[in-house]
């Protein structure tokens, strides 16, 4: 469970991308924005990922 706001939307960010990753025929515009809106909440959250 989600600590903040934050931590919430970047759970669902994160679960919607997966879900479109998966799909055959995504539009891959929203794709790539929902990956900017993902790296951008992790830079706000100072998660690091290696």
């Amino acid at each position: 469970m989600s600590v903040n706001p934050n931590e919430a939307y970047l759970e669902a960010v994160t679960m919607t991308l997966a879900y479109f990753e998966k799909k055959e025929n995504c539009d891959e515009k929203l794709i790539e924005e929902l990956k900017k809106e993902r790296d951008r909440l992790l830079r706000e959250l100072n998660i690091h990922i290696s």
